[in-house]
C-alpha cells in the first residue's frame, strides 16, 4: 500500500532515532536493510563479551574484547553520521513506505533499550555481578571501597576450596550479600585459639608481611598482618588489636562451610 508523500527527511529527527536505537535512523530514511544490518550488529556485542569473559584470561580474548569494543562503538558512530548524511539528501518530496511509522519506530526503539537491559540482568543473575566492598573484612586483600567482579561460573558443580573467598547470601537476612573467606570443609574439624586456627587438628601456618610490602596500602592498615597458609593457599590476614573470640573445636556438618566471619557488603 502506497503512502503519501512527505517533505523530507529530517536530519534532526535521523540522528535521534539512531541515537535510540541504532540503525533506526536509516530506516527513517528509507534505507531498511542497511538499517537492519546496523541494528542486529549493535545487539552481537552482549553475547561476544559475555562469551570472551567466559574464556580463560589471556591476552588474545583481551585484543579480541577490545576490538570487538570499538567496532561497536564505530558502528554506533557510523549509524549516526550517516543517518544524518541520508537524511540531509533524501528526496523531496520523500515517498514514505510502509514501514515509515511510529509503531515501527517504536518497536525498533522497544527492543534497542530492552535488549541491553535483560542481557545485564541474565548475566548478573548466571554468570557476572559486581559489587562494592564497604567494611574492612577482607582487608588488607580487599579493602573497603573497592569494587570486585564475582564469577559464578566458578563454583557450579563443586564447593569451594580452602583459603578462596566467596561472595553468598546471607544465611537468615536474604538481602544482604557476605564476602568471607573459606576456612574449613564439610567433614573438616575447626577451632579458633587465643588468634590462632586450627583445622582438623593442624594449627595454620603463619608469617609476617614485612611492612615494606605494605607502603601502598599502610594508611589502610589497622593492625598486624601475616601470611597464612591453608591447604596450599597463601593469602593475607590482619589482626587488629583485640585478639578475636575463641571457638570451640566443631564440627562442620554436610552440606555446609566455615568461613571466616565478618561485616557484610552490599552491592
Amino acid at each position: 500500500m502506497r503512502t503519501p508523500p512527505s517533505a523530507g527527511r529530517n536530519p534532526f529527527a535521523a540522528v535521534v532515532l539512531s541515537l535510540l536505537a541504532t540503525g533506526l535512523g536509516h530506516v527513517y530514511c528509507g534505507r531498511v536493510a542497511t538499517g537492519l544490518v546496523l541494528f542486529l550488529a549493535s545487539l552481537l556485542f552482549a553475547p561476544f563479551a559475555v562469551a570472551a569473559a567466559l574464556m580463560p584470561p589471556s591476552t588474545a580474548v583481551l585484543v579480541a574484547l577490545m576490538a570487538a569494543t570499538i567496532a561497536v562503538l564505530g558502528v554506533y558512530v557510523f549509524a549516526v553520521i550517516d543517518a544524518y548524511r541520508l537524511a540531509r539528501h533524501s528526496p523531496v518530496p520523500y515517498e514514505l513506505k510502509d514501514y515509515n511509522r511510529g509503531t515501527v519506530y517504536a518497536l525498533f526503539v522497544l527492543v534497542g533499550v530492552t535488549y541491553p537491559i535483560g542481557i545485564v540482568h541474565y548475566v548478573r543473575a548466571n554468570y557476572f555481578e559486581g559489587f562494592l566492598i564497604p567494611t574492612a573484612s577482607e582487608s588488607p586483600n580487599i579493602l573497603p571501597g573497592d569494587h570486585v567482579l564475582a564469577n559464578k561460573v566458578v563454583m557450579r558443580g563443586r564447593i569451594p576450596a580452602r583459603g578462596e573467598v566467596v561472595i553468598f547470601h546471607h544465611p537468615t537476612e536474604r538481602d544482604q550479600n557476605w564476602i568471607k573467606r573459606v576456612i574449613a570443609l564439610p567433614g573438616d574439624t575447626v577451632q579458633v585459639r587465643a588468634n590462632e586456627v586450627f583445622v582438623n587438628g593442624k594449627k595454620l601456618e603463619r608469617d609476617r608481611v614485612s611492612a615494606a610490602s605494605l607502603d601502598a596500602i599502610k594508611a589502610r592498615v589497622e593492625g598486624e598482618v601475616y601470611y597464612e597458609t591453608n591447604s596450599g593457599r597463601r593469602y593475607r590476614v590482619m589482626f587488629g588489636p583485640e585478639a578475636a573470640k575463641d571457638f570451640k573445636e566443631q564440627k562442620v556438618p554436610p552440606g555446609k562451610c566455615f568461613a571466616a566471619s565478618g561485616p557484610n557488603m552490599t552491592r
